[in-house]
């Protein structure tokens, strides 16, 4: 990231003021801002918002989106600023890191905003790590939560999942299995343990066949099932039978199914 130079606060026309197109918060609840359009309405800004200059008269938001925004519904004509000297995409580093430093954003917001960066401004994975002071890695796993189906992020920002949770559900590949076990995990309140439980034997039904015979282990189970099977071929007016054969190595069962056209 460039050197960035702090110069006083200005106030500066909020006509002037573009948005941040890396902006990474997405969601604003309604009665927050309701109440923090009243106090500016009251009050004033008591913060300044930051930009860069991006031409003659122009600026860039770099953060305090909300404050801008209730800036713009009290009706204001101007705002506090301080202008950065900074680059496009140094700017949306700083616009995440002012956020994720207040801790305002949400962990889909964090992913989202990675996302973007990395696509929109060419950033790679270890470059924005060392820029965000996290793992490589770390931000991957983050980057991964965009490939839940849509409607799964909406049940998570509406019913509030946590991170762990929304992770597990990247287990569940197929999106329609994946919804309908968000949804269950919402309707239920399900806990992070009990979401980890719900979702391994869910993935264990995806994978194993319906028909395990190789988890049949006793050997008396298996001579049952086998003279029954044999027993509905008989019913049936088919003539069968089986043969057991015990060997050093294991058990040999030989089914016979006569063939009635000969």
């Amino acid at each position: 990231m460039s050197d960035t130079t702090y110069n006083k606060i200005k106030n500066i026309p909020l006509k002037l003021i573009r948005p941040n197109p890396c902006q990474p918060r997405k969601y604003f609840n309604p009665d927050s801002m309701d109440a923090l359009i009243r106090s500016v309405e009251r009050y004033g800004v008591l913060n300044p918002i930051s930009v860069r200059q991006c031409g003659d008269n122009e600026y860039e938001l770099i953060s305090g989106e909300r404050r801008f925004r209730a800036a713009y519904s009290a009706g204001l004509k101007d705002i506090p600023c301080i202008i950065l000297d900074t680059d496009g995409s140094d700017c949306a580093v700083l616009s995440l890191l002012e956020n994720l430093q207040r801790e305002d954003l949400s962990f889909l917001e964090v992913a989202e905003s990675y996302k973007e960066l990395i696509k929109k401004k060419g950033i790679s994975s270890r470059d924005l790590s060392r820029k965000l002071g996290n793992k490589a890695y770390e931000i991957n796993e983050r980057i991964s939560l965009m490939n839940l189906d849509p409607i799964v992020r909406k049940y998570i920002r509406s019913f509030k999942l946590t991170e762990r949770q929304a992770k597990s559900l990247l287990k569940i590949k197929d999106k329609s299995r994946q919804i309908e076990a968000t949804r269950q995990i919402c309707e239920n309140s399900l806990t992070e343990a009990e979401t980890t439980q719900y979702i391994n034997d869910l993935s264990k039904t995806e994978t194993e066949p319906s028909v395990q015979i190789n988890k049949i282990k006793d050997i008396g189970l298996l001579r049952n099932t086998i003279s029954n099977a044999v027993s509905l071929i008989r019913n049936s007016g088919i003539d069968a039978h089986y043969n057991e054969k015990s060997h050093d190595w294991g058990d040999e069962f030989v089914i016979v199914v006569k063939n009635t056209t000969v």
